[in-house]
């Protein structure tokens, strides 16, 4: 298969956080992820400190237009304040949000869930217990979509020769794995209560990601309505991606006051003008 549809590889080793989310360390995980990548207020001034200092990291591959000199934000955070104004919300509120230590929660619940599942890059999707890895074309999830509304196939054979081939290889890219995923908590665009949930595991730095978003996203949520809903599931690689924590925890906050896919669209977008950015 193109490596180019394969998606974000998961690093060679992963971050000190991520060993420790299993069932038992869990809430420390969320108070790890937090700490280490949360922004940070000043209760005095309400100016951010330099509690965050992990470096930006170009991403590869995206296509953003360059934005004009001097109209560039500085920081992350100046990008994250910029957005929340730009999907219209309260900023002082998004701000107040950022500084929550229990943002890590959810983050560190996708994590664990991805690695339990398998998930060992992104964009990784689950339709109902069909796993799809990679940035793949529209037609590839139309199909697995419209097999499931039909009446779910038992076996890869069902199913046409492009998906038989992701199946084919090593690692497989398209499997049956017989059970479907526990999407409560994720953010769900469309009917909850869906025959068909794709659960999309997903980096907001992952330029696959970005180019999954913008070539494929659009028809996805065509189908989206009573019978077919779209899940977003947190799965930063910061490791890599060391800016892709602050844009899940952007998102989060965007969506405690109902804009998140507003704020998850916006990232995508720009991703190339706050990939690089220190965090404050």
């Amino acid at each position: 298969m193109n490596e180019e549809h394969r998606g974000e590889p998961s690093p060679p080793r992963q971050p000190f956080w991520m060993s420790l989310l299993t069932p038992a360390a869990i809430v420390i995980g969320a108070v790890i992820i937090a700490g280490a990548i949360v922004f940070v207020w000043d209760d005095d001034n309400d100016e951010p400190d330099d509690a965050a200092t992990i470096p930006g990291e170009s991403t590869p591959g995206s296509t953003d237009e360059e934005f004009p000199p001097g109209d560039s934000p500085a920081t992350m955070l100046a990008a994250l304040q910029s957005y929340a104004d730009d999907v219209d919300i309260d900023v002082n509120e998004f701000e107040q949000c950022l500084g929550d230590e229990q943002l890590g929660a959810p983050i560190s619940q996708h994590l664990q869930q991805g690695q339990e599942l398998g998930v060992t890059g992104t964009p990784t999707f689950f339709i109902n217990d069909k796993k799809l890895v990679g940035a793949q074309p529209f037609p590839i999830l139309e199909e697995i979509v419209e097999r499931e509304l039909e009446g779910p196939p038992d076996s890869v054979e069902d199913y046409s020769e492009p998906i038989q081939e992701l199946a084919a290889t090593d690692p497989p890219n398209f499997e049956i794995t017989g059970e479907t995923i526990d999407v409560s908590g994720a953010e769900i665009e469309g009917n909850p209560d869906a025959e068909v949930m794709i659960a999309e595991f997903s980096d907001f730095q992952c330029p696959f990601c970005q180019r999954w978003a913008r070539e494929s996203l659009g028809p996805v949520r065509d189908m989206v309505g009573d019978d077919v809903a779209l899940a977003f599931m947190h799965y930063p690689l910061t490791q890599i991606h060391p800016n892709a924590g602050f844009a899940s925890f952007a998102a989060i906050c965007a969506g405690e006051q109902d804009r998140f896919w507003e704020m998850h669209d916006l990232l995508f977008e720009r991703q190339q003008e706050w990939a690089d950015l220190p965090p404050n």
